[in-house]
């Protein structure tokens, strides 16, 4: 690990990261050496990582790393180098798709484009020229009473393609229990929960409906147990629902 005092980016390469003492111990070590000096950029190179991270090590680097650095007000952009190891990778994006954090950082397959990325002026993607959409290809599988879906991009655009799958998958997930869940709220509940998505404080909401404050946090509480959420980022996915 190193810091480029002159492009005021700070630079992360995972070697021989193949069991989680070591990524957990590399963690700890960026974590001291960022908040000393507080970068603008990151680039995280993870090109010759083959360590496929567990859930409860992704959950646990979100919690040490990325939501502190969030809660303080952080800005920064952050880009990753992605490994030849496809499960390996999507170990690594799948601590993004939730949207936990708030900031989003980028996927990139080569060294060049992640610099060129993290020293544009705009969170934006690259997009030199206007690019074609991806050549879609749907086949069914009679035999197999299955479907098969196939899209051709260019090799630079499939960290992102991979990512927006990841939602996806994720989202398609959520929407199966997370509507279960919804569904076992009373309805003064559903009305708490739809003037806490839209952004109003407790006090505003304890007025509306003539309760205490007191009364408001608890149901705040309930809902996140209810809800099976760990933080209010959590519970914003429920407004597909209202």
């Amino acid at each position: 690990m190193y810091y480029d005092e002159d492009r005021d980016i700070f630079m992360g390469k995972w070697d021989n990261c193949n069991v989680a003492e070591k990524l957990i111990a590399g963690i700890k070590e960026y974590k001291g050496i960022f908040e000393k000096i507080v970068p603008e950029k990151v680039i995280w190179d993870l090109s010759s990582m083959s360590y496929i991270i567990p859930t409860e090590l992704q959950n646990w680097i979100l919690d040490f790393l990325d939501i502190p650095a969030c809660r303080h007000g952080i800005d920064y952009k952050v880009a990753h180098i992605l490994s030849p190891d496809i499960y390996a990778s999507i170990s690594v994006m799948n601590m993004y798709v939730d949207g936990k954090t708030t900031f989003r950082p980028h996927f990139f397959s080569h060294e060049n484009t992640a610099l060129d990325w993290v020293n544009l002026t705009t969170n934006g993607p690259i997009s030199e020229t206007e690019t074609l959409p991806p050549l879609l290809k749907v086949e069914s599988l009679l035999n197999e009473n299955k479907g098969r879906i196939t899209l051709d991009v260019d090799s630079a655009e499939v960290p992102e393609y991979l990512l927006d799958i990841l939602k996806v998958i994720k989202n398609r997930r959520f929407f199966s229990t997370g509507i279960r869940n919804y569904m076992q709220l009373t309805a003064r509940e559903k009305v708490i929960l739809t003037l806490i998505l839209q952004g109003k404080p407790n006090k505003n909401i304890a007025d509306i409906l003539s309760i205490s404050c007191e009364t408001v946090k608890t149901h705040r509480r309930n809902l996140l147990r209810k809800l099976q959420c760990k933080n209010m980022n959590e519970l914003m996915r429920f407004q597909i629902f209202l």
